[in-house]
C-alpha cells in the first residue's frame, strides 16, 4: 500500500493547498529567511500560531502580509538623477 502524501509530488501539491503553513513551508513559498519571519512576527505584521512546539502560520494570514508588503517605487530615484 503506497501512501499518496509521502510521494514528492503529492507533498508539494499538499502544501501549496495547506491551510496552515509550517514556518519553513511559509520561508519557502514567499522567499525569506526565518530570521525575517520572525521579526515579522514580532512586530505584529505577520500572525502565528502554536501547536505544540511548532510554529504555523495560516495562509490567510501569510496573503494578507504578503498584500501589505510596501510596493517598490523607483520614481524618486529616476527624477534624482535626471
Amino acid at each position: 500500500m503506497v501512501c499518496y502524501a509521502t510521494t514528492t509530488t503529492n507533498r508539494k501539491r499538499f502544501k501549496m493547498n495547506a491551510t496552515a503553513l509550517t514556518l519553513k513551508d511559509f520561508c519557502d513559498a514567499y522567499r525569506v529567511c526565518r530570521e525575517t519571519a520572525y521579526q515579522q512576527i514580532r512586530t505584529g505584521r505577520l500572525r502565528a500560531v502554536k501547536l505544540g512546539r511548532k510554529t504555523l502560520i495560516l495562509r490567510a494570514d501569510a496573503e494578507v502580509w504578503a498584500a501589505a508588503l510596501p510596493e517598490l517605487r523607483t520614481a524618486g530615484r529616476e527624477q534624482a538623477s535626471a
